[in-house]
């Protein structure tokens, strides 16, 4: 009787890979071979973001970083497969294993972006022109968000019977409106010391750096996947994406959010500005515009779910806000004996 072929046969042909079973796991597909058990990535990246995905772990090899997991070519050399609607690539396949270290998964992970960073770090100069350009196109963007956030509110305000999820949003929407002011300072003085210095630092930015995207060996050391979204840009994009992603695990206790910090800071120290620019991007309320967003695109259905949804996100916002203040505390408190 002949075996169903796969619909990743043709990918899988390309590295001389017969597979004797392929089971889901979503976007990755675990197939077994004569040859061992790999991971094929099925991903929507375009071959320009391919290109980058590749570069970026290749500068990461040769600059001696081993804590990246492996991209296998095909028989052909090419790391990356376009069929015209995905982009493949495989690597080995790697089984979970029990975390049993005393530190948490994510300062164990802080600390491989710490490495990251620092490897590739690099001062630019702050030519005006060009860094007003995207600084004013942030500023844009964020106020744009502001004022949709305050016109539902408005119109919230304006109904004689309010839905639930409107009543929730209304009952912050003056402490959110606070967050944007203040995420517009921190992004203000951030422009202004760079400004003043006439450089600024950029690295190699994982993008998306997170316990999901990484396996943990037998001695608890993370081994880190999913570079598809790696760029060019400040540390603190990097770190605030990181944080974002990584709040819930730490379920908000303070100490433990510094200690990323700390064991990021271990490997790459943040200069002044790169704090406040941190502050700023994690003080505006992008999250709450994701889940109003979401409620205007599925209105009167499931509110109770957009309502908690909300509810969880705006009690993230007060805490980064209280997180925030007390980065910027520690950052005076620790220049203050050598001034």
């Amino acid at each position: 009787m002949m075996q169903a072929r796969s619909p990743y046969d043709s990918v899988l042909f390309y590295y001389d890979l017969y597979p004797q079973a392929i089971e889901d796991f979503g976007k990755v597909k675990k197939v077994t071979t004569n040859h061992g058990t790999f991971a094929l990535k099925e991903t929507t990246m375009t071959p320009a973001q391919a290109d980058g995905f590749i570069h970026a772990l290749r500068k990461l090899t040769k600059l001696g970083y081993t804590h990246a997991v492996p991209v296998y070519p095909t028989k052909y050399g090419e790391y990356t497969l376009f069929n015209g609607t995905h982009t493949y690539y495989l690597m080995p396949w790697m089984e979970p294993l029990e975390y049993t270290a005393r530190e948490s998964q994510e300062q164990k992970l802080a600390s491989q972006l710490g490495i990251i960073h620092r490897l590739t770090v690099k001062t630019q100069p702050f030519v005006k022109e060009n860094v007003d350009e995207s600084y004013q196109q942030l500023l844009r963007r964020w106020e744009m968000r502001r004022l949709e956030l305050n016109r539902f509110a408005d119109e919230a305000e304006r109904k004689t019977y309010m839905s639930p999820f409107e009543l929730t949003f209304l009952t912050h929407a003056h402490m959110l409106d606070q967050m944007a002011e203040a995420a517009k300072g921190h992004l203000q003085k951030w422009y202004e010391t760079c400004l003043e210095k006439e450089k600024y630092r950029t690295v190699l930015c994982h993008g998306r750096m997170n316990r999901s995207h990484a396996f943990f060996n037998r001695e608890n050391e993370p081994y880190l996947i999913n570079f598809e979204r790696s760029s060019i840009d400040t540390p603190s994009r990097d770190i605030a994406s990181f944080c974002r992603y990584s709040f819930r695990h730490a379920f908000w206790v303070e100490e433990e959010i510094l200690q990323w910090f700390y064991q990021y800071e271990r490997h790459l120290p943040l200069l002044e500005e790169e704090k406040h620019l941190l502050c700023a991007y994690l003080n505006f309320p992008e999250p709450i515009a994701f889940a109003v967003d979401a409620y205007l695109a599925n209105k009167g259905q499931r509110e109770f779910e957009h309502v908690q949804r909300l509810e969880k996100r705006l009690t993230s916002m007060r805490r980064v806000q209280r997180l925030t203040q007390k980065l910027i505390v520690i950052e005076a408190a620790q220049q203050t004996p050598t001034e």
